[in-house]
């Protein structure tokens, strides 16, 4: 037997079965071409027919009768599939046949986990489908919320979809989607045999799958009915299995598809709460990970999930999210607590991924930093789902490690909600945990209730003790603070809206900032290396981009606005603004403007990055509502300068007093750029120094910023 086909078969049924394990807490280990695997292939009446069981372990028995007939049975097994139908040409689609239907009769016995089911695959895209008629101890495709129904054959389905990521496939291994129908009353029974019969109209669910809105545009690569086992014993006798292809449906008519009916959250405002004290709730592996629960460490109860085998940071812990329940455009509340073990600091993140205009996005929800053995929490209790969304997952994740970790916790709910986050050191007003209760509390709630880079807890942000986090808790923290100011004027504050509390205005700065980006979330991008030496060593930037040159790009954006850096306009298309009239330069400015508010969330900062460093009389009245930005200190990067030509040109500016409250020019687009400031921002700490945005310098020194004219530095 060819080696592609034996992989082909494999990879069909373990990609439905790691979609069982994910729900029962259980790992799938990879296989390989050599592993020993029990299989039989072959063709018989113009039926294709297989049988596979994994590791050939334990009894897998099939015998193939004539015109698609056979009979199996399984015990002792990992997981053993058995099937008879058609492999076809991989040329049509399902609409090209005129109809697909299979008339049955089976004698059915599970004992523990299995279904009896129509089974296939299309390409392009690349689906794995079931019609799923009959099962034993477990209803796949588990806890999923459903898409909605479908009557066929006097029978209804509920419709559902599962994404199955970087998971064996009929090519390979790839990211592919599942779909599924499976029958709302089980006709079969658990350790008792059964005789069932009747028919499976598979072109109607198909057709009914289009309704739903997931595409079947691809074209058929298989068809067959499919008796399925896994961890358990049974039998099946399939007595008839009559596969008719191009004389309708078999149903006599177009499906009607029903919406579900809305979702509505508990008594406590949940969709969903995943406490993970018995099972993982829908929580599957993201990447090269394993996810079980555990109760090695629990936040509350017994149990947490443990994350573990991660080879990259964004493997984590995922949950799909159903749009009926979590509608595109609105708000809701999502929390996990999240802890670790291994390393002196972690950073953590909880994300969206969803795809809109056919590409795939990602979205921080919430971000959180958590010292060794310290449970921690993502939280915002007020993040929109972007409008247009589809296929959501949410997802835990690290910034930039691969920790094994734990989460506890998890909800998704009404906007709002939040689980009640305790801790014997905290009280009320001091969200950080810094023993203080000040403006750093304040520029955390305020991004918190904004949707920024932020955690908070009821215990600690409740001001009012209604159980809900939000403005009115933000007016009452402000209140705090101003009273504690009046007691103690020397606390750090926010400034015009900048949060300075982070900085020491003892201690030299300089505005070092970056323009011409984006160049991309590559950990070994340039822009990456520079976002992650300043994050690094805690220092803030400036980036200024321009918005032509950021639409493949977004992500890295997000992802500066999302660490803390300033984002900012470099115009439109980059021209020399002092050869334009002055609606093209309000143009400019504008739609660079508008784009890196779609693109954040929010209003990017009201500061201009002169390109090639040229204005005149008619900028400076056109923009005179936007503070004009160049530089004291170029370090010609763009000019070919080396890393150790950067360097030097900081360092002489140190030495002769230059660089203080100086604004620097960077561009982030070289590898040598990346690499001077990957010395430079350990260095520059070291020495005393501090790196902040252009916002932060001028703020912290008292200094306003004026539209219409131009800066270099804050004197």
């Amino acid at each position: 037997m060819k080696q592609g086909a034996i992989r082909k078969s494999v990879n069909s049924f373990i990609s439905a079965l790691m979609t069982v394990a994910c729900f029962f807490g259980t790992s799938v280990p990879a296989l390989t071409a050599d592993a020993a695997d029990q299989q039989d292939i072959g063709t018989k009446d113009g039926y294709d027919y297989e049988l596979w069981n994994q590791w050939g372990q334990g009894n897998a028995q099939m015998t193939v009768g004539s015109e698609g007939a056979f009979s199996c049975s399984w015990d002792g097994i990992e997981n053993c599939l058995f099937r008879t139908g058609k492999k076809l040409e991989k040329t049509k689609k399902y609409s090209d046949y005129n109809g697909i239907y299979i008339d049955y009769d089976v004698e059915y016995e599970p004992k523990g986990n299995s279904y009896m089911c129509v089974y296939g695959w299309t390409e392009d895209p690349t689906i794995e489908y079931y019609i799923v008629e009959a099962w034993g101890s477990w209803r796949p495709p588990g806890e999923t919320v459903s898409l909605g129904t479908v009557e066929a054959n006097g029978n209804k389905y509920d419709i559902y979809k599962t994404l199955r990521e970087n998971q064996p496939s009929i090519h390979g291994t790839e990211t592919f989607y599942q779909y599924w129908s499976v029958r709302q009353d089980n006709p079969a029974q658990n350790n008792v045999k059964k005789e069932i019969s009747g028919r499976i109209s598979v072109s109607k669910h198909f057709e009914a799958w289009e309704k739903a809105g997931l595409d079947m545009s691809g074209t058929m690569y298989e068809v067959a009915l499919n008796i399925e086992g896994y961890q358990s014993n049974g039998s099946a006798n399939v007595i008839k299995n009559g596969l008719v292809m191009g004389n309708g449906d078999g149903d006599g008519g177009s499906s009607t598809v029903t919406p579900p009916t809305p979702v509505e959250p508990d008594e406590n405002g949940y969709f969903f709460h995943s406490d993970f004290e018995s099972t993982a709730d829908s929580w599957g592996a993201r990447g090269d990970a394993s996810v079980k629960e555990t109760s090695a460490e629990a936040f509350a109860g017994n149990k947490s999930l443990g994350v573990t085998g991660r080879t990259d940071s964004w493997n984590g812990a995922a949950r799909s999210l159903s749009t009926s329940v979590f509608v595109p455009g609105n708000s809701y509340s999502f929390s996990t607590a999240v802890m670790q073990n291994k390393t002196a600091s972690e950073d953590f993140k909880l994300t969206l991924q969803y795809d809109k205009d056919g590409e795939t996005n990602y979205s921080t929800i919430a971000t959180a930093t958590g010292a060794k053995g310290e449970w921690v929490q993502l939280a915002n209790t007020s993040y929109t789902i972007p409008a247009g969304a589809a296929n959501l997952i949410i997802y835990t994740e690290t910034d930039s490690t691969t920790t094994d970790y734990f989460m506890d916790e998890a909800i998704g709910a009404e906007k709002g909600k939040v689980i009640q986050f305790n801790s014997s050191s905290s009280k009320l007003g001091d969200l950080n945990g810094d023993g203080k209760i000040d403006a750093a509390d304040l520029q955390e709630l305020q991004n918190f209730i904004l949707g920024k880079k932020a955690s908070a807890a009821l215990e600690t942000a409740d001001m009012n003790d209604d159980g809900i986090i939000n403005s009115f808790d933000l007016v009452l923290l402000r209140q705090t603070v101003v009273n504690l100011q009046q007691t103690t004027p020397d606390t750090p504050a926010v400034s015009g809206g900048v949060d300075i509390s982070w900085i020491d205005p003892s201690k030299p700065m300089v505005a070092i900032s970056f323009d011409d980006g984006a160049v991309g979330t590559d950990a070994n991008s340039s822009s990456m290396r520079i976002l992650n030496a300043l994050k690094g060593s805690g220092f803030h930037a400036t980036f200024f981009y321009v918005s032509d040159w950021i639409r493949n790009n977004q992500a890295e954006v997000k992802t500066a606005y999302d660490m803390g850096m300033e984002v900012a306009n470099h115009t439109k298309s980059h021209p020399n603004l002092s050869e334009k009239s002055a609606s093209e330069i309000r143009s400019e400015y504008d739609s660079c403007t508008d784009a890196l508010k779609n693109i954040i969330g929010t209003e990017p900062s009201k500061l201009l990055r002169l390109p090639y460093l040229a204005s005149n009389d008619t900028v400076k009245a056109t923009l005179n509502d936007v503070p004009l930005i160049t530089c004291s200190i170029d370090t010609q990067d763009w000019n070919g300068a080396t890393s150790s030509q950067i360097i030097d040109t900081v360092k002489n500016a140190m030495s002769n007093g230059s660089l203080n409250n100086a604004i620097v020019l960077c561009h982030e687009t070289y590898d040598s750029t990346a690499e001077a400031m990957e010395y430079l921002c350990p260095y520059l700490k070291s020495q005393g120094w501090q790196i902040v945005t252009v916002s932060e310098l001028f703020a912290v020194n008292g200094k306003e910023l004026n539209g219409g004219q131009i800066y270099t530095k804050c004197n």
